[in-house]
């Protein structure tokens, strides 16, 4: 079921993604046993916290920054931080270059089978008016007609939902997230870049499974009485990303999360999922990553800029650097 992994993944554990909304910071609204219970689970975690790593093997220093994929106004202070490092980088990896992304894009286009549904009956009928209605609403809270989807595959559907309203606009407005900023400055300085992720494997994560699962999927999501991205915990995961408590905002999602997931039988599903989640979206591609950073960083001074929620675990990217002997330092935020 990697279509619903993913989608629930996107749209309540990487809520990060939509930290641009306002909204109030629920957290320190929790029972204090509540809040000790998180905080303790995340604390078990390596690399629980921070933001900016050193990793430094055989005399070759670079560095790691977790980021935000859409624009926050703090960025700009982060991107000076990361251009006061020494040494500076020679080479900047990120999960995909300006490149790819078009060329992903460009993909789509050349093949317009690997996300529309080409032949059969449209979402509309597939998922009957109830449902459709649901999924109707969510796009044009995105100012998007609702039958422009009609035909898209689940998992396509998934994608353009994973923006809340508020954050649709932060990205229509062409703002950039940290990455588009750290690749900005990569072309300023006149440094090359590599993708971590590659189209195919994208496609292979994202779109791999039959049309028929990813519409039980869908079914299944639509019919939980609660929504995944709900707003209010957006300003909880902004001070979480700020405050550089990563761990902590997996630990919190999740928790929320399956407190709105209704009867027993909807939870154990949600928990199986969830953790194929875990295992398809970050432990995966972690290691797949480690395979060629453990290599690169040991012979180029480099900058590596990934999503938050990558870095911490014991299959996060530090513990997997330090584990090939990586010696790994977490650095301020702020200039000392």
């Amino acid at each position: 079921m990697r279509f619903l992994t993913t989608l629930l993944f996107l749209l309540s554990i990487c809520s990060i993604a939509s930290a641009n909304c306002a909204g109030p910071n629920v957290y320190p609204s929790l029972p204090e046993s509540e809040r000790q219970t998180l905080k303790a689970k995340a604390a078990d975690v390596p690399f629980s916290e921070g933001l900016l790593w050193r990793a430094e093997k055989d005399g070759v220093v670079s560095h790691l920054i977790g980021t935000f994929h859409v624009h926050l106004p703090e960025h700009a202070a982060m991107v000076a931080r990361l251009e006061e490092l020494t040494p500076k980088p020679e080479m900047v990896f990120l999960e995909l270059t300006d490149e790819d992304q078009l060329g992903f894009q460009r993909h789509l286009t050349e093949n317009p089978d690997s996300y529309l549904i080409q032949s059969g009956p449209s979402l509309i009928d597939r998922l009957g008016p109830d449902l459709w209605d649901r999924v109707a609403v969510q796009l044009q809270e995105r100012g998007m007609p609702a039958f422009l989807a009609a035909r898209y595959q689940p998992w396509f559907l998934g994608m353009t939902l994973m923006l809340p309203p508020c954050a649709f606009d932060v990205v229509k407005s062409g703002k950039k997230g940290l990455d588009q900023q750290i690749a900005a400055m990569a072309k300023t300085d006149n440094l090359p870049t590599a993708s971590l992720d590659s189209i195919d494997g994208l496609l292979a994560m994202l779109a791999s499974d039959p049309l028929e699962e990813q519409m039980d999927d869908l079914r299944w999501s639509l019919s939980l009485d609660t929504d995944l991205a709900a707003p209010d915990l957006i300003g909880s995961v902004i001070a979480m990303y700020l405050d550089e408590t990563i761990q902590l905002i997996w630990e919190f999602n999740t928790a929320e999360t399956f407190k709105n997931a209704g009867e027993n039988e909807d939870k154990a599903r949600l928990a199986a999922l969830l953790k194929q989640a875990e295992d398809d979206l970050i432990i995966a591609r972690n290691r797949a990553w480690a395979e060629v950073l453990t290599k690169d960083l040991s012979a180029t001074p480099s900058l590596v800029a990934v999503g938050a929620m990558h870095l911490p675990g014991d299959q996060g990217v530090l513990n997997l650097l330090q584990t090939a002997g990586f010696t790994v330092t977490r650095l301020p935020l702020k200039s000392p």
